[in-house]
């Protein structure tokens, strides 16, 4: 059967050998970085007509039949623009990352095997309905940009680090709360399933779930008061994972709430 959703989500990760043995020069790790990201574009172009006739492409899998949660992946107009996006700025990284980082401190192939795990994780959290894959792709996210931050960045880059750690974190625990709730609540953790059966439940309910899911996500857009991690990160930050942060990631956290609203 073909899959381009799931190949799309699992092909970042499924380098990451290649990445590994592509040698210590900056090229080798790069390429390797850059090929799935190409396939993946290929992968995503195949589900444009589906996605332009009837609005939506999805793929659905039974991976824990016990706790009735099957994997959706989809794609609409909105999600796939932002995984395009994404690949899109991650082969641009991926590419400056080699000349600008050759003689900074620390292993490329290192450097890359997490902007391969940051890659999967951006590109789950676009193509993902099931909320609780939707957080392990933020956290996907968000761990490996730590751990380039505190050490491929600059002076102050392990303070920065704890801080973007810190921010992220406590707003990823706020998501996680929200999801707890829709899942006590509906007994259903896909995103759209979750909304039609939540129409019943208490407006004040309703309320705590929405500010629970806003507040973790506020903290990835930087919104004030939020955004005190954020200034340390961008300027503490190698160029290329700085250019992801603007570029995608920040926007990673409005799409969210755009899905769960």
């Amino acid at each position: 059967m073909f899959a381009p959703l799931l190949l799309t989500f699992l092909l970042p990760v499924a380098f990451l050998p290649l990445i590994y043995f592509a040698g210590k020069r900056p090229l080798g790790p790069a390429i390797a970085v850059i090929i799935p990201c190409i396939l993946n574009l290929i992968l995503l172009a195949a589900t444009i007509p589906k996605v332009l006739s009837e609005g939506r492409y999805i793929e659905t899998y039974q991976w824990i039949p016990a706790l009735s949660m099957p994997l959706t992946l989809f794609v609409d107009g909105i999600s796939l623009s932002m995984a395009i996006i994404t690949l899109i700025l991650v082969i641009s990284a991926a590419i400056f990352s080699a000349g600008y980082l050759e003689k900074e401190k620390g292993s490329l192939r290192e450097y890359y095997i997490l902007l391969a795990f940051l890659t999967a994780g951006l590109v789950g959290v676009f193509i993902t309905s099931n909320l609780m894959v939707f957080y392990f792709c933020w956290e996907f996210m968000l761990i490996p940009t730590y751990f380039i931050i505190g050490g491929w960045g600059y002076r102050e880059s392990y303070r920065a680090a704890f801080k973007f750690f810190i921010f992220t974190h406590a707003g990823a625990v706020s998501v996680l709360l929200g999801i707890g709730a829709v899942y006590m609540l509906t007994g259903n953790l896909d995103m759209f399933m979750a909304r039609d059966l939540l129409q019943s439940a208490s407006p004040a309910i309703l309320e705590w779930i929405f500010i629970a899911f806003t507040l973790g996500f506020a903290v990835k857009m930087a919104v004030v008061p939020l955004h005190m991690w954020l200034p340390n990160a961008h300027a503490e930050a190698p160029a290329p994972i700085s250019a992801l942060l603007s570029g995608v990631i920040i926007e990673a956290g409005a799409y969210a709430i755009l899905r769960v609203s």
